[in-house]
């Protein structure tokens, strides 16, 4: 179980819930300077929940600049986390705004300092990092990427793309010269991947996504398995989902979580609705898995999103709740997370991501997840192949384990061939 952490970090936490709510007052399209406002005049960490939020969801050049020198400075406890930084940095790097104000010297000299300070900063904290904290790294990228909608996938396809392209993967300034393409990254390049981005980019209506779709498509039809890969993905990008269920909350020595800025699209926004029908059992087990008791929980929990401190849950806060004791192991709410995905409550259905966590518990031996997986194979909806004997086998070790749905059922049938009159050959 996880423990609510040092009263010193709890308090920490509940004390940003006042500079949160003093940034939520700030405009919706928040940018750098109303960071750099509330770093001289609130706090440091309004100030990082604005950046947060204009580099974010408003892909705010000057904003990641900054927040890759907060999370990248060991002096200061309270943010250091060099994963984050990378994050950071690599977005800024990619980001075209970097080569804004071209025309006028002194506007686009700034903009190229900071540029090759962002990428020469990523070089150097990608050798800082371990094997877990690249993967780590680009979960990262890919969650606030996919939040960014129709543009964020097209610059995924971009990044895992072997394709060669011109135009913007080289830069020199001051001496110093970058071929973006030949960088080291953890975003590895990866053709099968860069279909996925691209077809979900078309999907969601963005104008180039077909143009990039068709000629990723072309360079892979002349190689083999490429004509295999192409028809694999037009089907598989339906299905695909962000390798993390939530932003991670950081790791920082200082206990100042990292937040999560990405804005429900409007599919999530209708299964955020329906979130009021996951039972309540469901969300007090997650919290009390998760530690949070007694009358103050809901507070806590909700500082150690971070979010506005009300001490009563939004629709989001209850499905994250379920979302984070199920990635941190509690079977109840792995079982209780596949079934959201299956019905659509609280997360976008999708049956994939419903087999990935029934799976999860039944690996636990959880009965009801062992049923919702026999149930599945027999169904075969949409992305999972339609398996009766795997269906068979995980109905019979849901009686095993106990679910009793399932044994009154293998008992019904059992008592039903009992009653049959003999077949030929039987005594």
């Amino acid at each position: 179980m996880i423990a609510l952490g040092s009263l010193r970090t709890v308090l920490r936490r509940a004390g940003l819930a006042a500079a949160l709510s003093l940034a939520a007052l700030a405009p919706a399209a928040a940018d750098y300077a109303d960071g750099n406002y509330a770093a001289n005049h609130i706090s440091l960490e309004a100030a990082v929940s604005l950046w947060r939020k204009a580099a974010w969801q408003n892909n705010d050049f000057l904003a990641q600049v900054k927040l890759g020198d907060i999370y990248s400075n060991p002096a200061d406890g309270r943010f250091y986390d060099p994963v984050e930084a990378y994050v950071w940095f690599y977005l800024a790097g990619r980001n075209s705004d970097g080569r804004a104000h071209y025309g006028d010297d002194d506007a686009a000299n700034v903009m190229r300092t900071r540029r090759f300070h962002a990428l020469g900063r990523q070089s150097d904290i990608l050798l800082e990092l371990s094997t877990q904290d690249r993967s780590d790294a680009r979960d990262r990228i890919i969650y606030i990427q996919a939040c960014r909608g129709a543009e964020g996938f097209l610059d995924l396809g971009r990044a895992t793309s072997t394709r060669r392209r011109g135009g913007d993967d080289s830069d020199s300034y001051g001496g110093r010269g970058y071929d973006y393409r030949s960088m080291p990254t953890v975003m590895q390049a990866n053709d099968a991947d860069a279909l996925i981005y691209f077809h979900i980019a078309d999907s969601k209506g963005h104008p180039l996504g077909s143009v990039y779709l068709h000629a990723q498509e072309d360079a892979m039809r002349g190689n083999w398995p490429g004509p295999r890969i192409i028809e694999k993905q037009a089907k598989a990008f339906h299905y695909w989902s962000p390798p993390l269920e939530f932003y991670p909350s950081g790791n920082s020595p200082g206990g100042v979580p990292l937040s999560d800025e990405c804005v429900p699209g409007i599919e999530l926004q209708r299964a955020l609705a329906m979130a009021a029908a996951i039972p309540g059992d469901a969300v007090r087990h997650a919290f009390y898995f998760l530690g949070w008791k007694g009358p103050a929980a809901v507070a806590q929990y909700q500082a150690s999103i971070p979010d506005e401190v009300t001490g009563r849950l939004t629709s989001g806060q209850l499905v994250r709740a379920i979302q984070n004791a199920a990635v941190n192991g509690d079977a109840v709410s792995q079982n209780t997370l596949g079934v959201m995905y299956a019905k659509g409550l609280g997360v976008v259905t999708n049956y994939v991501r419903a087999e990935y966590w029934f799976t999860k518990a039944a690996d636990q031996r959880y009965p009801a997840a062992l049923y919702h997986l026999g149930v599945l194979y027999k169904a075969g909806p949409p992305g999972i192949d339609q398996d009766l004997h795997k269906s068979n086998d995980y109905m019979t070790n849901s009686a095993i384990a106990g679910f009793r749905p399932t044994m009154n059922q293998l008992g019904g049938l059992l008592n039903a061939a009992a009653n049959e009159p003999p077949r030929p050959g039987q005594n």
